[in-house]
């Protein structure tokens, strides 16, 4: 079956397809059974030709899987409904409620006691997800729907391919099976982008910064960072404080008690943040009381909702990389194990070309690419490195793991943290060349062994494309 001749999928009529991605197809159908119009999504037909489809298929398989196990367990009114989940002729499917409407950001920059319910009911379905142990992962416009009901504005969440249960131990190197950050970058949280070290577990606070960008986007009619190439977004997330959020010309300005709950949901740090969702919630229908408007009752047909706030899950957690913003953060590090150096993590994307810009992004330091956001302070500097050598930065698409790193001087292996991968950064290595053997898991653990030269001062860097630009491109649609 392909996606251009399909006509019915088991019980359903296809009328039109609605959507397409890297690894589905949405179609809008009716179910015979009843004349109910649904969502269908079917994994799309992928041309594997060799081992490098199979990982693609694989992970495709498994976040239909796991959209349909999450969904299957939701019942609340700002939650897309679910269906069944089935398969026809070896084609898996899922039926889900179909949405007639919009992304919230078709409705940015009116006035804010006109959206703020809107935001009130996104903040209450977060809270539902949080209380069950999901983290959304790819929280952007698109997936926060308002559609009309019964002459009323209802906010409905959806898309949770890439949603996980966040008591799974989660870092970049487990964020896919392709080792990919999944999700919209200009709406991904500094976890997710790199500020989490090895083993740490994003939870649902990653949710709360990209929730606090949707909700910036509706107040101010802008986003908080505008980029052209995906590093821009990811050093803005990662080391520019946003600007305040602040109305559009011509509308009345926010209350600076709004003005204040945006920012905290945009601090860099997640322990900065608002601490649950029901702090979000009663800080909303706290402003909006303020300007003379009652929020409608929470309760209704499908609603589930939490009665307290949800607290964050306990355990350590290593932030790594920079902050710029001076009140309350700071520049921490992870130690390498045996030596002085530093481990920063930094986001993998997903081309050829992103990755370069992430090298070069590394390598510049303070002059770093300029993100077009309202005064930006610039970056800390980069700690100094030794004079007898300079920075090692290994970056690879999709991530893998670091073997080894020998030198060809004396056969001496530097010392690596458990479960090193990539990205990684090592500073000071001692200037002299050096061998380094990279396996990927998404590829069956096929393993490269290259050649990286350290100089004085300067470092060194190793960029390594496991699969071709068109092929990488491909996995991120």
């Amino acid at each position: 079956m392909t996606a251009g001749s399909v006509e019915r999928i088991a019980h359903y009529r296809i009328l039109r397809r609605v959507g397409r991605g890297g690894m589905g197809i949405v179609y809008l159908a009716e179910d015979e059974r009843d004349g109910r119009s649904v969502a269908l999504k079917v994994i799309r037909e992928v041309e594997t030709g060799g081992p490098e489809g199979a990982p693609h298929v694989v992970e495709a398989r498994r976040r239909f899987d796991r959209e349909a196990e999450i969904l299957r367990s939701l019942l609340h009114v700002n939650v897309v409904s679910f269906f069944e989940i089935g398969e026809e002729d070896g084609t898996p499917y899922l039926a889900m409620e179909y949405l007639d409407g919009v992304p919230i950001t078709q409705l940015s920059g009116r006035p804010y006691t006109e959206t703020l319910p809107l935001l009130i009911q996104a903040a209450h379905g977060m809270e539902y997800l949080a209380s069950r142990g999901i983290v959304h992962r790819d929280l952007s416009p698109d997936n926060v729907f308002v559609v009309e009901s019964g002459g009323e504005r209802l906010v409905k969440l959806l898309d949770f391919g890439v949603a996980k249960l966040f008591e799974a131990p989660t870092g970049l190197e487990s964020l896919t099976a392709t080792g990919f950050f999944l999700g919209k970058v200009a709406y991904g949280s500094p976890e997710q982008l790199g500020l989490l070290g090895h083993g740490a577990a994003l939870d649902w606070r990653s949710d709360v910064y990209s929730l606090g960008l949707v909700f910036y986007q509706v107040l101010s009619g802008r986003r908080p960072f505008e980029g052209k190439v995906p590093v821009e977004y990811i050093a803005a997330h990662l080391n520019v404080p946003a600007p305040p959020a602040a109305a559009p010309p011509g509308m009345p300005a926010l209350p600076m008690d709004l003005v204040r709950l945006v920012s905290q949901m945009l601090e860099k740090r997640r322990e900065d943040r608002p601490q649950s969702y029901r702090e979000i919630v009663d800080r909303l229908v706290g402003v909006l009381r303020a300007a003379g408007t009652e929020p409608a009752a929470p309760a209704g047909p499908g609603r589930e909702a939490p009665t307290g706030g949800v607290e964050a899950p306990t355990g350590p957690t290593a932030l790594v990389a920079a902050s710029s913003s001076s009140r309350k953060r700071g520049r921490r590090a992870i130690l390498l194990a045996g030596r002085p150096g530093v481990l920063r993590s930094v986001a993998a994307v997903g081309a050829l070309a992103a990755l370069v810009l992430v090298l070069a992004w590394l390598g510049r330091g303070p002059a770093g690419p300029a993100v077009p956001a309202a005064s930006p302070a610039p970056p800390p500097a980069a700690a100094a490195p030794s004079a007898a050598g300079g920075p090692l930065r290994i970056l690879s698409t999709p991530w893998a793991t670091v073997r080894s790193i020998t030198s060809e001087a004396d056969g001496g292996r530097l010392p690596l943290p458990d479960g090193a991968s990539t990205p990684l950064l090592i500073d000071p290595v001692p200037a002299g060349s050096y061998r380094v053997v990279l396996s990927c898991p998404a590829l069956g653990g096929r393993e490269v062994e290259r050649q990286v030269t350290v100089a004085a001062r300067e470092g060194g860097a190793l960029a390594e494309a496991f699969l071709p630009p068109d092929r990488l491109a491909e996995m991120l649609r």
